[in-house]
């Protein structure tokens, strides 16, 4: 709700009011706006979570990146919020002095520079929902994250086709981290 400055607790009743719904961060929408589609009607409820993913991300940005991990896998399939924004940067970035509204992460990595593993969702670059799988379930291995990352791969799987996403996986075994990913994705394959 750009240019109307409330205050945290005020917020919150809104939202419990059922007066607005949050989004990310300090970013919320018109309850009326996200069932109506009024919003963004052509782009719906992934449209919505994208935009807000660039307007916390985009100023402080630069050069080619794109939304990666749970960041990409709430963009493309919904759930919850992550907690801290994740992106895949093709150059070294400093973390911004003036904290945003949720945390930052960014990992140098190969996927903002390869076409193959970026879509365009409404204007976000983000990885791929078969990237976005083989990132998440690379963590599986970190029981701090693992959670997390199966969850949003499990709500991702469907997306995409099964024997695709294995082929991708025994093609990039050698990557850091794979050994783990293909076991979680036995598991989550045959559950």
């Amino acid at each position: 709700m750009p240019g109307l400055p409330y205050a945290g607790p005020e917020l919150r009743g809104m939202e419990l009011s059922g007066l607005i719904v949050h989004l990310i961060g300090d970013l919320y929408v018109e309850a009326d706006q996200v069932s109506s589609g009024a919003a963004a009607p052509r782009m719906g409820a992934a449209g919505m979570r994208a935009a807000a993913v660039l307007r916390l991300a985009a100023p402080v940005i630069s050069g080619r990146w794109a939304a990666m991990g749970l960041t990409a896998a709430w963009v493309l399939s919904g759930g919850p919020p992550p907690a801290v924004l994740e992106a895949s940067v093709e150059r070294f970035h400093r973390i911004p002095l003036q904290p945003l509204s949720v945390g930052l992460r960014l990992e140098q990595s190969d996927a903002a520079g390869q076409p193959v593993d970026v879509a365009d969702i409404f204007g976000l670059p983000c990885t791929s929902v078969e990237r976005t799988i083989e990132d998440l379930l690379r963590r599986a291995g970190d029981s701090r994250r693992a959670a997390a990352a199966m969850t949003a791969a499990t709500r991702l799987l469907p997306l995409t086709d099964a024997s695709a996403l294995r082929d991708r996986f025994e093609s990039r075994r050698r990557r850091p981290g794979m050994a783990s990913a293909r076991r979680a994705l036995e598991r989550l394959l045959t559950a």
